[in-house]
């Protein structure tokens, strides 16, 4: 879980796990930098959303620090960010800016490829004009992350031996006893239990079997990079 190291006392946390709301709980645009043990460093924005945010959407911050998503047109030369969790509109959250980031995706883009915008908030085949810069697409849609994990028959959790670094909200999840198309729908602070469900915050799958697993995470859905204050592309001349 990530842990700010920047000189700011009593920061809202950045993890999967935060819910964003309609307080302001620090002044916009205040920037944190963080480290967590399996993401490494990161820097992230404080921000309003003006638009119904994703775990994972490319977002645009204008001089007030409102984030809406990044449109699907070429040329824009926009400097964009990655929400760190789902954002109704009007709600104050994270984005990140710098580090290893998950961002939302609907096409596998391989390791090393370069990544474009295809939807609004949404990454994918890179295309002329549409490329995300300074973004090393480095995880694809395929990868996978494993974890050593206890279920319990009926119950809508698993718990997680060594801790469930490296699973973020959204990842789709398989192993026995955990129903077809569940995903991550929430983390647990104690770093160790994962929430099942059918969407981010929908708690609706329980284990059909008790015992110890290993359970497997894939980034369905989802992409990660390194960024570093990315932007979208600018005029091609």
């Amino acid at each position: 879980m990530y842990a700010a190291i920047s000189g700011y006392a009593g920061t809202q946390p950045f993890n999967d796990w935060f819910s964003p709301d309609t307080t302001q709980r620090h002044a916009l645009g205040v920037r944190i930098a963080a480290v967590d043990n399996f993401w490494g460093w990161g820097a992230f924005v404080y921000v309003k959303s003006a638009a119904a945010v994703l775990k994972g959407s490319v977002v645009v911050i204008d001089e007030t620090y409102q984030a809406t998503l990044v449109p699907n047109t070429p040329n824009q030369g926009f400097p964009v960010a990655v929400a760190m969790a789902p954002m109704a509109s009007g709600t104050f959250g994270w984005v990140q800016i710098e580090g290893l980031t998950v961002y939302k995706t609907n096409a596998t883009v391989a390791a090393d490829a370069a990544i474009g915008i295809t939807a609004a908030g949404i990454l994918g085949t890179n295309a002329a004009g549409k490329q995300i810069l300074n973004c090393r697409n480095r995880i694809a849609a395929t990868g996978t992350k494993t974890f050593t994990a206890k279920t319990f028959n009926s119950l809508g959790y698993v718990d997680t031996v060594s801790g469930y670094d490296g699973a973020f909200l959204g990842m789709a999840l398989s192993g026995t006893g955990i129903p077809a198309s569940t995903v991550v729908a929430g983390l647990d602070p104690d770093g160790r239990r994962i929430y099942l469900g059918s969407a981010i915050g929908t708690f609706d799958k329980v284990a059909t079997a008790t015992g110890s697993i290993t359970l497997t995470g894939t980034y369905t859905g989802y992409g990660a990079g390194v960024i570093n204050s990315p932007c979208a592309q600018g005029a091609i001349t």
